[in-house]
């Protein structure tokens, strides 16, 4: 405990130490924290004692919650979604569905609506409920709070669709390849102005989406243009602001990439501009749905199969609930390329 300059403790309560606390004292990652706190038995014993004199130093004591190791499995498993109206989402929730309903499991589903401090209550609560393990579709991973909140939980978590270091298991597609496989394929189409409209960067699909496109633009020798990149929000009404702003520039993009779930907002950006698919403007939707399918002229997509993706990580939730202590696994499920008929070739491409 810290004292003042006279030697004397301080005076009211003290901040209650944190997991950060301790592993900053210890000097580890707090994924080592988490797992000497926890008993793991892949753990040196020189860093089992640096950890546990720093949490002794610090009088470091768990969440309640956390201390309350459960007696018995529920079955019983939570599953975070951050928008259930996306249908890529509604995918992998049916994925999840029907591994965890084979496997004789049930599972609760929240809806945290990209928010964080909604999100923080959910987690809380299905700790409190003692559920046996959370898959979750994470609002932000690159979020400090909410890694300390995750390690902080008794029982495992699979990320889906995010990814924390090599913290935690960890389930997603194939965003970077995708991405880069949509982005060559209008430039071998000879558009240059090709224009991104996507989720943020601060959680793994919009990272990787952005990685894919720089990629395959300076394979090309094509310079990247942040104008014509939009990574602003989540939601329909964001896609449509976004789209009508990139679409009204004086030089405006001839091509233009898009999230799956934010389709129907591009979509309406180009209709209240009166853009003609493809004649004025050449579509790839990153993730494939019934929109894409369906509208006339069909939308060329990069198909993902996010119910595999939630088939897997329910596999990976079960098998750590039984008591596996392998290290955290990291998949990625392979895209296809759907192509449709909403890509104009602008030269003979080659």
């Amino acid at each position: 405990m810290d004292e003042t300059e006279s030697g004397e403790r301080p005076k009211g309560p003290q901040p209650r130490a944190t997991i950060s606390d301790v592993a900053r004292r210890a000097g580890v990652s707090i994924g080592t924290v988490s797992r000497v706190l926890n008993k793991a038995r892949n753990v040196q014993p020189a860093l089992q004692r640096r950890v546990l004199d720093a949490a002794a130093a610090l009088d470091y004591r768990p969440d309640s919650f956390a201390q309350g190791m459960r007696s018995k499995k529920t079955h019983v498993i939570g599953v975070i979604v951050p928008d259930l109206r996306n249908p890529l989402s509604s995918e992998a929730v049916t994925g999840v569905e029907e591994e965890l309903t084979r496997q004789g499991y049930t599972f609760f589903l929240a809806n945290s609506r990209y928010e964080r401090g909604r999100e923080e209550n959910i987690i809380n609560e299905f700790a409190r409920r003692r559920v046996d393990g959370i898959i979750a579709i994470l609002a932000r991973d690159r979020d400090p709070r909410t890694v300390e909140q995750l390690h902080r939980l008794p029982m495992p978590v699979v990320l889906l669709e995010r990814e924390i270091g090599n913290e935690f298991d960890a389930v997603r597609t194939d965003q970077v390849a995708g991405t880069y496989r949509a982005t060559r394929y209008l430039l071998a189409l000879g558009h240059r102005r090709i224009a991104l409209v996507t989720v943020p960067t601060d959680n793994m699909s919009g990272r990787y989406r952005l990685q894919g496109y720089t990629e395959a633009l300076t394979d090309m020798g094509v310079q990247v243009s942040e104008e014509l990149v939009r990574m602003g929000g989540y939601t329909r009404d964001y896609a449509v602001d976004a789209a009508y702003a990139v679409l009204s520039m004086r030089e405006m993009p001839t091509a233009l990439i898009v999230s799956g779930g934010m389709l129907s907002g591009v979509l309406d950006a180009a209709r209240q501009l009166n853009l003609a698919i493809p004649d004025q403007l050449s579509l790839v939707a990153l993730g494939d749905t019934e929109l894409a399918a369906l509208m006339r002229p069909g939308i060329t997509a990069i198909r993902y199969d996010w119910a595999e993706t939630g088939r897997v990580a329910a596999r990976l939730a079960i098998s750590r609930i039984g008591g596996s202590e392998t290290p955290p696994e990291k998949v990625i499920v392979p895209y296809e390329f759907v192509r449709r008929e909403s890509c104009l070739e602008l030269v003979a491409a080659g």
